[in-house]
């Protein structure tokens, strides 16, 4: 099974943002990903987070959240 970029790359900025606070930790990935993501990508990641893909790191689901609410 291929992992799609999305989640890869997704996960591994979660976990370099995982020593902080986890409300800090999830706005500081949902910045990163607004900022630095183009929004095919991003539509992409808010799918499989909403398809419950049970790869993604719980910091990466709790700022996809924060990008759809924002």
């Amino acid at each position: 099974m291929t992992v799609p970029p999305e989640v890869r790359m997704g996960n591994q900025i979660a976990q370099q943002f995982a020593n902080l606070p986890p409300a800090e930790a999830a706005a500081a990935i949902a910045r990163h990903i607004e900022n630095f993501w183009e929004p095919r990508m991003r539509h992409t990641l808010e799918a499989l987070v909403a398809a419950g893909d049970d790869s993604l790191e719980p910091l990466l689901v709790d700022a996809v959240g924060r990008l759809v609410a924002g």
